[in-house]
C-alpha cells in the first residue's frame, strides 16, 4: 500500500476524533501509524493490514477502557449530589399518584416515592436520587431526625 494511504488513514482518524472527541477513531490512526512505519520499511501490503488490524483491536480493547476512566467526558458534577443518602423530613404526603414535598438541609423540594409507597407527612424518608427538579425518596424503617 502508498505511504499516501495511510497518511490518509491518519489524518481521517485524527480528524474524526476531533469532531467527537469520544475515543472513537484514535485507535485507527494508532493502527495507522504503525502501518505506515512498516511500509516506509518496505513490509509487504499483507503485513501492513495485519499490524494494522491487530494494532487497532488491541488498542481499542486494551486502553480504551483505562483511556476512557481517566478521560470521563460528558460528567457534569452538580450540587444536587449533596442530597443523596440525606434523611428527608415529609412536609406533604408522598403517594403514587402524587408528589410530596420535603424538607432536606433546610430547602424544600417536590419529591416520589421510588417503589410507590405513601410517605405520610412528619414522616421522615432518605434521598436516593435525583431526576429533574424533585427527589427520589424511600421510606425509612424507623423514624429518626438527621
Amino acid at each position: 500500500m502508498e505511504t499516501t494511504f495511510w497518511l490518509i488513514v491518519i489524518i481521517l482518524a485524527v480528524i474524526i476524533e476531533a469532531a467527537t472527541v469520544d475515543l472513537v477513531s484514535i485507535w485507527f490512526g494508532l493502527g495507522a501509524i504503525f502501518a505506515l512505519v512498516l511500509e516506509l520499511f518496505g513490509v509487504s501490503t499483507p503485513v501492513q493490514i495485519i499490524v494494522f488490524v491487530l494494532v487497532t483491536v488491541f488498542s481499542l480493547f486494551v486502553t480504551r477502557p483505562i483511556a476512557k476512566r481517566y478521560l470521563k467526558t460528558n460528567t457534569v458534577a452538580t450540587n444536587y449530589d449533596r442530597y443523596i443518602g440525606k434523611h428527608a423530613l415529609v412536609l406533604s404526603t408522598i403517594s403514587p399518584d402524587q408528589k410530596g414535598e420535603v424538607k432536606v438541609m433546610a430547602s424544600t423540594w417536590a419529591a416520589s416515592s421510588i417503589d410507590n409507597t405513601i410517605i405520610e407527612e412528619g414522616e421522615y424518608c432518605e434521598v436516593i436520587g435525583v431526576e429533574g427538579a424533585h427527589l427520589v425518596v424511600k421510606k425509612l424503617s424507623n423514624e429518626r431526625e438527621d
